[in-house]
């Protein structure tokens, strides 16, 4: 009987793997990214796949009011469709259509943690807040992939995919939809989502989870290629040595 002794892989080819999935995770990064998640709560459901992009103004400077920059670590979503259901209110697998793009305005000086992209999504009758009523749903339009930073002066709580600022989209029903993150209170972050007409809020679900869906199988096929490509050339390269 015959035993297979496994062959060590030449340092060389060690390195075209290496370099291979090193350029399927730079191909990655360089390319718009998307992010899918499925998400469920209290009446709300749905699933929702997000385009982004690298965000140019990010980085620190403490002390400052307002804050001029977007923390480390944030994206731009810049396109979104899916599905959003609310049996609370009658909304039944209605179409997300659009985003509502970025509209900073900085109306809470005293905030050094919001982010520049901070604005509201106005909804003529107000929100009710414990500190009175904003003029709007608060968003930002970011995504933070490896988890959001504190953003509120006043909130400690934070490390979802958005901050708690979070982003409006819009449906097929007519309504639009705040999603954002609570924060991580110790057994994972949870989620918020918060529904309006553009008159009033029609609803307002605190505790929602949200299930990201694996990473693209085409990202890692390119890397797969690449690989292969590589080491085909090393192998022709040595036939001819």
């Amino acid at each position: 009987m015959h035993h297979l002794v496994p062959r060590k892989l030449p340092m060389s080819l060690k390195r075209l793997f290496a370099t291979g999935c090193l350029v399927a995770v730079s191909l990655s990064a360089a390319q718009a990214g998307n992010f899918s998640f499925t998400f469920g709560g209290s009446g709300v459901s749905g699933s929702l796949d997000l385009t982004y992009a690298a965000n140019p103004n990010t980085g620190v400077l403490p002390g400052t009011s307002p804050n001029p920059v977007d923390p480390t670590g944030s994206c731009i979503v810049t396109g979104i469709a899916g599905t959003f259901s609310d049996s609370n209110i009658g909304i039944l697998n209605s179409a997300v259509t659009s985003i509502e793009l970025s509209n900073p305005a900085h109306p809470e000086p005293a905030n050094l943690l919001a982010p520049n992209s901070f604005g509201f999504f106005v909804i003529a009758n107000g929100v009710k807040t414990p500190d009175g009523v904003a003029p709007g749903f608060s968003y930002d339009n970011l995504l933070y992939p490896g988890g959001s930073p504190q953003a509120a002066s006043d909130y400690p709580f934070h490390g979802g995919f958005f901050d708690i600022y979070g982003l409006v989209f819009h449906t097929a029903s007519g309504k639009s939809v705040n999603f954002w993150s609570n924060g991580d209170f110790g057994g994972g972050p949870t989620y918020g989502v918060g529904v309006t007409d553009g008159t009033d809020v029609l609803d307002y679900v605190g505790n929602v989870s949200v299930v990201p869906e694996p990473v693209e199988w085409s990202v890692i096929a390119g890397g797969v290629l690449v690989v292969g490509a590589l080491a085909r050339r090393w192998s022709a390269s040595r036939k001819a040595a």
